[in-house]
């Protein structure tokens, strides 16, 4: 993945966990990926359960205790975020931008943002698309996220329990 040292005072760390794993699809929506960490949110579980058109669920993450998300945060600025806030849906209420702490490989904790679904877009959970999954899939294994933190993620995208757990 790209790193560029180049820091701005205003930048912020965005915590990806959904389709903005692939580093195409980010890249695409807020232009090029100037740092990328893999990281973990302590806490919560990973969901699809953000309500979307057609039946359609999509990524979220809900606090519970002892939980894991991984995901990895992209080093952005004000306009980048503004740019992922039309994505995510934030005018119309799909997503609520909300800070987080995440934990890197390293042990450093981070001060974050990240997009939970907001409250009248939260719904039972269910199963996503397959592109939508695979994309997830794809950018996850990209960052060298857990295999089996992935297993459990392709679980609960293809209605199998976790059986892994």
């Amino acid at each position: 993945m790209t790193s560029n040292p180049r820091f701005r005072p205003d930048d912020l760390w965005y915590f990806a966990y959904g389709s903005n794993l692939d580093a195409e699809q980010k890249e695409f929506r807020t232009g090029p990926i100037r740092e990328g960490r893999k990281c973990r949110l302590l806490d919560h579980r990973f969901a699809f359960n953000k309500r979307a058109a057609e039946g359609l669920v999509y990524a979220n993450v809900m606090p519970q205790a002892g939980g894991v998300v991984w995901g990895v945060v992209y080093r952005c600025s004000p306009a980048a975020l503004n740019l992922m806030d039309d994505y995510e849906g934030v005018r119309g209420g799909h997503y609520v931008r909300t800070s987080v702490t995440v934990v890197t490989d390293a042990s450093e904790r981070l001060d974050a943002v990240t997009y939970v679904a907001g409250q009248d877009f939260v719904c039972a959970e269910g199963i996503p698309d397959r592109g939508y999954l695979d994309r997830i899939l794809r950018g996850a294994e990209g960052w060298g996220l857990p295999a089996e933190y992935l297993r459990s993620v392709k679980a609960l995208g293809t209605s199998m329990l976790l059986a892994t757990k």
